[in-house]
């Protein structure tokens, strides 16, 4: 696995977590993102700025599965994260410590990889300017063309 780090995209990328599940808010374009369990997992270490060997082994010691499989899901979720201009690779950061590992007798749970669920249902209502964009009414009301 690669030592390159990524971070957040600054460009109008939000995010927040609640009762473990993350939301992530493009802004130019109006599409959330969900992330749960594995997903999750690996946002929180993102943020700290792991690097994809040590997202691997944060997983590994969480989850039961081959480290294969492990190193391929991380890859994967990254390359989704970098298409949809999520995170950005962090040219020249120094890499987080390491995640720190699950507590010992501490039971792994079934590996399932990890998975960006993308909406966009909402995008018209997130992109609506709440100020110029509605009627008479208000948002979310969006003036007649």
């Amino acid at each position: 696995m690669s030592n390159r780090t990524f971070r957040i995209n600054d460009s109008g990328i939000v995010h927040e977590t609640v009762d473990g599940e993350v939301i992530v808010i493009d802004l130019e374009s109006g599409v959330y993102f969900s992330l749960t369990q594995s997903a999750a997992d690996l946002w929180s270490a993102l943020v700290e700025g792991a690097t994809p060997a040590q997202l691997a082994d944060l997983l590994a010691a969480r989850y039961d599965a081959a480290s294969a499989d492990i190193d391929a899901a991380v890859a994967a979720f990254l390359a989704e994260l970098v298409a949809e201009r999520i995170v950005v690779v962090d040219v020249g950061a120094a890499a987080a410590p390491p995640a720190a590992a699950p507590t010992a007798g501490a039971a792994r749970r079934p590996f399932a990889p990890p998975v960006l669920s993308k909406y966009t249902h909402m995008s018209d209502l997130l992109l609506l300017d709440p100020i110029h964009d509605v009627d008479e009414q208000g948002w979310p009301n969006k003036k007649a063309d």
